[in-house]
């Protein structure tokens, strides 16, 4: 069967929107521009969603605390864009707030809820990280055990990289516990751990397992306390697997060697910053520091997605997106929705990266606003 005939089948099940969502999934790591991936959104979603909603006036959208939410935060944020940022602007938060909309209100999310769906995404970026070193090793671009810094696709950076792997594990453990997968689950950890800390050589996705795994041991903990003695044996044998991967493994070793990497210095005077440009407001859309790391290095990015929201567009946005999370969640875990746990983690690694929300299509699309945009779809609750 081609590729055409399984998109028409899709769309036959489906409708429209929801193929286009996956194709738009896919380039990020088929595309290896981002001006690609943005191209496929505007032509594949956004045309068509904007001609939907507008056709139909808007009265297809079935509100919701989440989505009365979202539209508060992006309220806010033209009115830090009026005060702070250009005309080019205001586009991007049509881009952002028109993403939430079309996943939430047309798509249908039951074929991403599926396992399959699950297993099948965690595999693939899996084996396009596996696969892209090999072809780097045989052609000489990088040696084993260098840090692969660029990947072909649109998802070309390790950390962002890293931490999609660690959400899409989170998506599919669910699936592989249930359906007692466990020779599958064990070869997910030994791929995830290797691209993580070999290929990819970044600590946010390792911490993103790892907070996964203390979920894990603390929801079983509370169900059964029998497998208290059974975590506390598997803590023992990762942390002495842990320790031999530092004595021996050199690239494993150097991931603890760069300690912080300069971010708690940045986040005090980013957050400085902050508090001078004022506390509700923020510094604005355009704002760049000046302010040098004692290295000499300058500040890129917050490398924060909360310290980001307070510093561009201040207290009042960080309080909406953290209300809207929460109710998210808090829908999700009713509703045993694996996205949930998925846009958990993502929370989680984002801790120690990430920028604005608003801009043209990036990662932060599929970490944040992807998952939050499906849990809170009008289609039913996940199967």
């Amino acid at each position: 069967m081609s590729a055409v005939q399984r998109l028409k089948g899709l769309h036959e099940r489906f409708g429209y929107f929801t193929p286009a969502l996956l194709i738009f999934i896919a380039c990020f790591l088929l595309l290896p521009t981002s001006k690609m991936v943005n191209n496929v959104y505007y032509v594949l979603l956004a045309l068509p969603a904007l001609g939907v909603l507008l056709a139909h006036k808007g009265r297809d959208v079935q509100s919701s605390p989440a989505l009365w939410l979202w539209g508060a935060l992006c309220a806010w944020y033209v009115l830090i864009g009026v005060l702070s940022a250009d005309g080019q602007y205001f586009k991007h938060v049509l881009y952002v707030a028109l993403f939430v909309l079309l996943v939430s209100q047309l798509a249908d999310p039951q074929l991403l809820r599926t396992p399959l769906f699950a297993r099948g995404l965690f595999w693939i970026l899996g084996f396009y990280v596996l696969g892209s070193a090999i072809v780097y090793w045989i052609s000489g671009r990088y040696e084993p055990g260098e840090r692969v810094l660029w990947l072909p696709g649109r998802m070309t950076g390790p950390i962002y990289t890293s931490m999609w792997l660690a959400c899409c594990f989170a998506l599919a453990l669910p699936a592989w516990v249930a359906q007692r997968r466990w020779v599958e689950l064990a070869a997910a950890v030994a791929l995830a751990v290797f691209c993580m800390a070999y290929v990819l050589q970044s600590r946010s996705g390792l911490v993103g397992l790892l907070a996964l795994g203390v979920l894990v041991a603390g929801w079983l903990t509370l169900r059964r306390a029998r497998h208290l003695l059974w975590l506390g044996v598997a803590a023992v044998l990762l942390g002495g697997l842990v320790l031999f991967a530092i004595r021996e493994v050199p690239e494993v070793s150097s991931l603890f060697a760069r300690a912080d990497s300069g971010r708690f210095e940045l986040w005090r005077i980013l957050a400085g910053e902050w508090l001078e440009c004022g506390l509700w407001l923020g510094c604005g859309m355009q704002h760049v520091s000046e302010t040098t790391l004692s290295g000499g290095a300058h500040i890129q990015h917050p490398h924060n997605i909360f310290l980001a929201l307070g510093l561009y567009s201040g207290l009042v946005s960080l309080l909406v997106f953290l209300a809207l999370m929460a109710i998210v969640l808090q829908r999700a875990w009713r509703q045993r929705d694996p996205w949930g746990l998925y846009l958990l983690v993502a929370l989680i690694v984002l801790n120690f990266d990430g920028s604005k929300l608003v801009g043209n299509p990036d990662e932060l699309w599929l970490l944040v606003l992807l998952p939050m945009a499906l849990i809170i779809n009008r289609y039913g609750t996940a199967m």
